[in-house]
């Protein structure tokens, strides 16, 4: 299942790599034959930190640490070259962490639970607009798709494990927003910020039908990248 995914996925995005070449203009194309377009792709490598938030999820703050990963393509959709059009393909890691803090006295400051840990893994299309503000410093913003492969949920209280919370859903609609910046000829840093548009889980204690409630993903993603 988990490979079917995967295959889907890279599927997805080749076949955007592939529309993005068909809507070049016949002078870009001729560039493509020649080896001198702007169409570039790239591969980029960092870290996540994420929390979940919604319908009173007690554990907040970003203290759960991934990986994030993945190639990337674009191309500029205008002539003076400011605007470019992005799509990649990421392994990212979301979810939260929680290590609770005691007092002086030993008793536990906050929910009373011991530990614990929520890990999400996911393969995930973002479709991003990016704006050349000056020389090497670009904005982005878009949405984003992913198909959650693997998760973990696992709350420890007095040394025991309990699991049981409602399963998370398949698949996760998110928007991004990030700033880039080229230090060097191929290589640039990324910061972004990241969060789901629908729920990505219904609350423990509600049922509630309307359209966003539940617990939703929120991630901050730190990267170096390498633009070929």
């Amino acid at each position: 299942m988990q490979k079917g995914i995967l295959i889907l996925l890279s599927f997805i995005f080749f076949i955007s790599i592939y529309a993005q070449k068909e809507q070049l203009s016949p002078a870009q194309s001729e560039g493509l034959k020649e080896g001198q377009s702007n169409f570039r792709a790239g591969v980029r490598i960092g870290f996540s930190c994420s929390q979940i938030t919604g319908d009173g999820f007690p554990f907040q703050g970003f203290n759960k640490f991934g990986a994030f990963a993945g190639p990337f393509v674009n191309f500029p959709i205008t002539k003076n070259g400011k605007w470019f059009i992005q799509t990649e393909l990421n392994f990212i890691m979301k979810g939260c962490k929680h290590v609770p803090k005691f007092n002086e006295y030993g008793n536990i400051v906050g929910p009373v639970i011991h530990q614990y840990v929520l890990q999400l893994m996911y393969g995930e299309i973002p479709l991003l607009v990016k704006w050349k503000i000056i020389k090497g410093l670009e904005l982005e913003l878009g949405p984003a798709f992913g198909i959650l492969f693997k998760n973990t949920d696992v709350e420890k209280v007095d040394g025991y494990i309990n699991i049981g919370a409602p399963p998370f859903f398949r698949f996760e609609f998110a928007g991004i927003i990030g700033v880039n910046y080229r230090f060097y000829k191929h290589l640039g840093a990324s910061l972004r910020y990241e969060g789901s548009f629908l729920p990505v889980r219904k609350h423990t204690q509600h049922d509630y039908t309307y359209l966003l409630a539940g617990q939703h993903n929120q991630t901050f993603c730190f990267s170096v990248y390498y633009q070929f």
